[in-house]
Order: C-alpha cells, then sequence, then structure tokens
C-alpha cells in the first residue's frame, strides 16, 4: 500500500512538472518573436546595450586620435586562452640626469595588438587588468568569417582607421 501512494505521489509530481513546462512554453509561443533574420534586419543599438564582444582600443578624450596603451603586456599575460599578442618595438636611448649621471631609458612603442576572437573566451581579464584602462569592449556583434583567419584581428590597426590615424 505504501508503494502505491509513493508511486502515485511520484505520477502527481511528474503531471506538475509537464504542466509547468507547457506553461512557459506556452507563454513564449504568445510572445513577440525575437530573432532578427539577418542580413536582410539588424539589432538596433539600443537592444546590445550589455552586449560584449571584440576588445578595442579606447580613443584619449583630448585629441581623440591617440590611445593610453604602455605596451606593458598585462593582457596578454592575464589572458587564460592566450590569444592576445602583441608587437612591441622596443628602444633603449641614455638620459643625463643633472647630478650627471647616465641612465637607460626603454621605450616601448605598440607596433601591432592581434587578437584571436575565435580562441577567446570574452571573459574580460584582459579590459580588467589593463592599468591605463585603454581596452574595452565592443558592441559590434556581426562578426562573421569563413576561415579561422578572419578571426584574428588587429586592433591597433582598426583604431587608425576608425580615429584616422594611419
Amino acid at each position: 500500500m505504501a508503494t502505491i501512494t509513493k508511486e502515485i505521489k511520484e505520477i502527481l509530481k511528474g503531471i506538475k512538472s509537464l504542466f509547468v513546462g507547457m506553461k512557459i512554453t506556452g507563454k513564449y509561443m504568445i510572445k513577440p518573436k525575437v530573432t532578427v533574420n539577418y542580413p536582410w534586419k539588424t539589432v538596433g543599438k539600443e537592444a546590445l546595450e550589455g552586449f560584449r564582444m571584440v576588445i578595442q582600443l579606447v580613443p584619449v578624450p583630448a585629441n581623440g586620435k591617440s590611445h593610453k596603451c604602455i605596451a606593458c603586456g598585462m593582457c596578454a599575460r592575464s589572458c587564460p586562452s592566450n590569444c592576445i599578442k602583441l608587437d612591441v618595438k622596443q628602444t633603449v636611448e641614455e638620459i643625463e640626469l643633472p647630478d650627471g649621471k647616465k641612465k637607460k631609458k626603454v621605450n616601448k612603442n605598440l607596433e601591432g595588438f592581434y587578437v584571436d576572437f575565435s580562441l577567446c573566451s570574452v571573459c574580460g581579464l584582459c579590459v580588467e587588468v589593463c592599468p591605463t584602462k585603454t581596452l574595452t569592449f565592443s558592441n559590434y556583434p556581426y562578426i562573421v568569417g569563413t576561415t579561422r583567419n578572419d578571426f584574428v584581428y588587429n586592433i591597433l590597426e582598426d583604431f587608425n582607421k576608425r580615429y584616422g590615424k594611419e
């Protein structure tokens, strides 16, 4: 007798679970569609408010044509996917101090900032760890390609194209 009531309780529990699932499904059946038929229609900017995708360099507000990247490499070292590669040109110059001593100064110049978005997990560690807050996420969702190499971006080159620095 006890096993029969246990089985009935299990059956009733299953039926209740079925109806809860059907209720949720029914609610979404009558709601308007949220799917966009790209490329015939695109998503508006207001719909992409919290969306994050490709990282990009942030321009310096003063002139808007440069960035604050100091080529420290913290973003590449913190990346768990190992998808960031920096091309840095280092020059060493000797500076004479007021007391007559000479000091070596290392200048780093960013030549390329490559990100392989086929490997990137969009975790945001590179954006968080940047000491100059030079990196941010873009909200551009239309990243497409036919080969793996189509997803390797030089975001420095992209920055120069967007802000007119050739």
